[in-house]
This record gives structure tokens, C-alpha cells and sequence, in this order.
């Protein structure tokens, strides 16, 4: 594929070192996810990615990334939102990394998030989590696929100059 054919993007930043975490089977009702948010961050914890869905059980699944130098405190925080908010389980993945893809111009650029998905399947990268924004599209992976993910994007996109 020549440089004519790629989709051009902005560029792609990074943030490793995370944990991802996942609130299993919260009750899915208004104020769950606020409530788990509101308590980290009155615990001075920063949270790099959030999504939530509902689930077949009729619950949600609220997940989450942050910083591993935090590890010490969030396993506490996880033993008192037990008395907070009745959640079924809880679920760690370390270490990952957010790669972050950006425009220019995603909004009208059908696909995107098709393409780089598949590319990142294509090099048998497993995507943990996503997010997108009107701009960008956010990935978690495994910490040491960050590379792998560089090349992977870099053979099959154009960086805006």
C-alpha cells in the first residue's frame, strides 16, 4: 500500500505503565458509575479511560484505566466501594497501555476505527478496551504491544505533516 492509499491521521500518542480495571455486574441505575468516579477521585486518583455498558444480567460493567503507581491505593479503594456500590466482581489487567489515535477531520472520515482495528488484528494485537471521541479513537493493549501497534499503524495510515 503506497503513501496515496492510506488514510491520513493526525498522529497517535501514548500512555503507559496503566491498570486497567473492570467493575463487574454494578446495578445499572443513575449515579452507579458517578459514585465509583466521585471516589476515586476524592481518593486523589486520576482515571485515564472510562467506559460502561449494560450486560446481559441487566447490570453494568464500568472500566476504567489508571496508573500503576496507584496500585497500592486502588486495591483499597476496591474493599470499601464493596460497602459503596454492590458490584459482583472486579477485574485487573496489568500492565496496558492507551494508544490514541487523532485526525485531522475523523468526523468525516467513515471507517476509521474500522480500519485501525483491523490493522491492529491483523497484527495480532488484542484490543482490551475502546473509546472514541469525535476526534480520535483510544485503544487499550498490552504494555509491551506498544510497538508492535507503532509499526502496525505506521504501514497502514499516513501521519499528517
Amino acid at each position: 500500500m503506497n503513501n496515496q492509499e492510506k488514510i491520513i491521521i493526525g498522529g497517535m500518542i501514548e500512555l503507559r505503565d496503566l491498570m486497567m480495571f473492570s467493575v463487574l455486574a454494578l446495578p445499572d441505575q443513575p449515579g452507579s458509575a458517578g459514585r465509583v468516579l466521585t471516589y476515586f477521585g476524592q481518593n486523589g486518583i486520576s482515571v485515564d479511560f472510562i467506559t460502561e455498558s449494560s450486560n446481559l444480567e441487566g447490570t453494568a460493567d464500568l472500566t476504567f484505566c489508571i496508573g500503576r503507581q496507584n496500585k497500592s491505593i486502588i486495591t483499597q479503594t476496591l474493599q470499601d466501594l464493596k460497602t459503596i456500590i454492590q458490584a459482583k466482581d472486579y477485574r485487573v489487567t496489568e500492565p496496558v497501555a492507551i494508544v490514541s489515535f487523532y485526525g485531522p477531520h475523523f468526523r468525516e472520515k467513515p471507517a476509521i476505527a474500522g480500519k485501525i482495528c483491523q490493522t491492529l488484528g491483523a497484527a495480532g494485537i488484542n484490543i482490551l478496551g475502546i473509546s472514541t471521541s469525535i476526534s480520535s479513537i483510544s485503544c487499550v493493549v498490552y504494555d509491551n504491544q506498544v510497538n508492535t501497534v507503532h509499526q502496525a499503524i505506521a504501514a497502514s495510515f499516513k501521519f499528517a505533516e
